[in-house]
């Protein structure tokens, strides 16, 4: 019933609307992680097109971002974190973008690389990384601000990326073909 609902709920584009969260990157996370966990094959068309979704939506700088507007507008918000971020990126929509696209095991290695270098760039000298805009929401206009996220997602995100991709990370160029390579050894 689960897997049903997730994919009832999911928007002709490819997204899910983040209820908890600013927004899209967000629920697209766990649409995705709550698909896999059903059984749902990484090649299915739900998972395809939220990998999709995703990879339009990944800034210049190789992050995403998204602020609050997306959340009441119920539209991904296409100036990103403009006015609280990094180029419009943040390092917590960064972090739920790739924990889905890592978790869809995405072949585009690239992209995925991308935002990876951009988490290893807003890394502070401390060790944090910077405190952006609101991350939290509830009620589709109530913004939190949850400080954890900034370090906990991004940790949990390079993590996950390193363990499904391994070495194709460190490698330059499109690796579409070394993704594929390394994603189906824990298949």
């Amino acid at each position: 019933k689960g897997r049903a609902f997730l994919k009832c709920i999911q928007r002709s584009d490819g997204s899910w609307y983040g209820s908890w969260a600013c927004c899209f990157c967000y629920g697209i996370w766990f649409g995705v992680e709550g698909l896999v966990k059903c059984g749902e094959p990484l090649d299915s068309p739900s998972i395809t097109k939220a990998c999709d979704f995703l990879l339009r939506q990944q800034r210049p700088n190789g992050g995403w971002g998204e602020d609050f507007t997306s959340c009441y507008d119920k539209d991904y918000a296409q100036e990103g974190m403009k006015a609280y971020g990094d180029d419009g990126s943040g390092v917590v929509n960064t972090s739920w973008a790739l924990m889905a696209l890592s978790m869809a095991k995405c072949p585009d290695v690239d992209a995925v690389r991308r935002g990876v270098k951009y988490l290893m760039k807003r890394q502070l000298p401390s060790g944090d990384w910077p405190q952006e805009g609101i991350s939290g929401v509830f009620n589709r206009s109530v913004g939190i601000t949850y400080t954890a996220y900034r370090n906990v997602f991004p940790i949990w995100a390079m993590g996950r990326c390193r363990e499904v991709y391994g070495a194709a990370l460190d490698q330059t160029g499109d690796s579409t073909t070394t993704a594929n390579a390394t994603t189906n050894k824990t298949d």
